[in-house]
């Protein structure tokens, strides 16, 4: 199966602070550039800015659990407790959380030590959306050909990768999750 990828440029939030800050910071980029405030097409990835208030993975979690009602985050990864030591290193991302869908069938994910990323996904955020993209083309290549493959979608500077169990019109919630950020 191969890997699926969306992106979003820019975001809104539900919370009321974040909201705030959200029209504040679109209303002084719009004011201090002339533009929209958000990434267009025609700006290289590593240029854009991370989106403004998801500047982690917790903080994106929030936001995509809001509207996909199936999705909880599971587990705040700590540089001690990630399974793969890239969390704060140098080229790593600078958080990580795991979350679980509840359309995961029980006993569709086999093994005594499952993936996080099949029993739902996996939420890595970068420094920037550069970064982010880097990491799936890493994992792409990695997966090709095994039965691990999973689907990527993007957040700023967030990869969101999530479980190959769910079908393609259940992951279609989190295509149009990261593509309302944008």
């Amino acid at each position: 199966m191969p890997i699926r990828t969306a992106s979003a440029a820019s975001v809104t939030s539900a919370t009321g602070f974040t909201v705030a800050l959200l029209v504040a910071g679109a209303l002084l980029t719009g004011c201090s550039s002339g533009g929209s405030g958000t990434a267009d097409a025609s700006t290289p990835v590593a240029e854009q800015q991370p989106v403004v208030g998801l500047g982690s993975a917790e903080q994106v979690a929030a936001y995509l659990e809001q509207r996909i009602s199936t999705m909880s985050t599971t587990t705040v990864y700590t540089a001690a407790t990630d399974p793969e030591h890239l969390l704060g290193k140098r080229d790593g991302y600078r958080s990580k959380i795991a979350f679980t869908d509840s359309r995961v069938p029980p006993g569709s994910v086999s093994g005594t030590d499952p993936s996080p990323v099949d029993l739902g996904g996996v939420i890595e955020t970068f420094s920037t959306p550069s970064e982010a993209r880097a990491r799936a083309s890493h994992l792409q290549a990695s997966l090709q050909g095994l039965d691990a493959a999973e689907y990527h979608f993007y957040v700023g500077a967030s990869l969101v990768r999530v479980s190959r169990i769910l079908t393609p019109d259940q992951t279609q919630d989190y295509q149009d999750a990261a593509a309302s950020l944008g």
